[in-house]
């Protein structure tokens, strides 16, 4: 039975953008993905350079707008769209933007900052729509009547991960967070939370889609060991012990052209095909849309 929901990734690429025809299938965007709720309430995902094309779109409708914009983090490519994202400019729109403090700096500092002068030619206080910021802690939180879990990710400087419950209906987002196998030893081990992994497998359990970083296979990770990404068969076992009945891997490689990522689906789903797990695993691809 369809929900009315509707997920449409408009970035899928990770750290920085990657214009040009190796990249044309799944697309050379930055994080941004759209969570479109069956009462018209609109969560997006990041705001990386996807977002730029989402805005463009939004501002073609009819009327004001309210629109979450929840950040896993503030590393480049997830925040590098937010000075071109259009409904900010318009002023009956209302954008809340969502994600954590930082030691060193407030949610709404960090955002400051990206348009300061040297940066961008438009302050975020000359933007016309009406901004709020909410910071949010790892835990169980209600927005909009939406349940939204979160928790902290193994990713330099921290990230967030977000689960969104809606009726029956879990769908989660895990960019930017590495899984450590079982080999990894020394000091980085010892600083990952021992209990990460089950917290994790807590909020996703049973998921309907789980977005997931899955930026590198086993073989290059044994290089970017620390770096904050996953490889493929972390990602895939925590998806099958979780239960969760679609994984979308997520933040490609900049380094890895559309006939790379073709293998890399093709490797996980022949992965999966041997095992006893009933998971449908896809590369996410820019344009994409699935229907709950």
């Amino acid at each position: 039975m369809k929900t009315g929901i509707k997920v449409k990734f408009w970035g899928v690429r990770g750290s920085i953008p990657t214009p040009g025809v190796k990249y044309i299938k799944y697309g050379g965007n930055t994080p941004c993905v759209e969570v479109q709720l069956p009462n018209n309430q609109l969560f997006i995902f990041d705001a990386g350079t996807g977002i730029r094309e989402l805005g463009n779109i939004l501002c073609k409708g009819e009327g004001k707008s309210k629109i979450h914009i929840f950040l896993s983090h503030f590393h480049w490519d997830h925040i590098q769209g937010l000075p071109f994202f259009m409904p900010s400019y318009i002023k009956e729109n209302e954008l809340v933007i969502l994600g954590m403090d930082r030691q060193e700096a407030r949610l709404d500092k960090i955002i400051f900052n990206q348009m300061e002068s040297i940066y961008f030619p438009v302050k975020l206080q000359s933007l016309a729509a009406h901004i709020q910021f909410q910071i949010l802690t790892e835990g169980e939180n209600v927005i909009e009547g939406v349940k939204v879990g979160t928790m902290c990710l193994n990713h330099p400087g921290q990230a967030m991960g977000y689960v969104i419950t809606f009726g029956k209906t879990k769908i989660g987002y895990f960019t930017d967070n590495e899984l450590i196998p079982a080999w990894v030893t020394g000091a980085f081990k010892m600083e990952y939370k021992s209990d990460m992994r089950e917290r994790a497998l807590q909020l996703i359990s049973g998921a309907d889609l789980l977005i997931h970083d899955a930026q590198y296979t086993d073989e290059e990770y044994k290089t970017k060991v620390s770096w904050g990404h996953s490889s493929l068969t972390e990602v895939l076992c925590l998806a099958k012990e979780g239960g969760v009945k679609r994984l979308a891997l997520f933040h490609h490689d900049p380094d890895h052209f559309d006939e790379q990522i073709d293998v890399i689906a093709a490797t996980c789903k022949a992965y999966l095909n041997g095992s006893s797990a009933n998971l449908e695993c896809f590369a996410a691809q820019e344009g994409m849309e699935l229907h709950f």
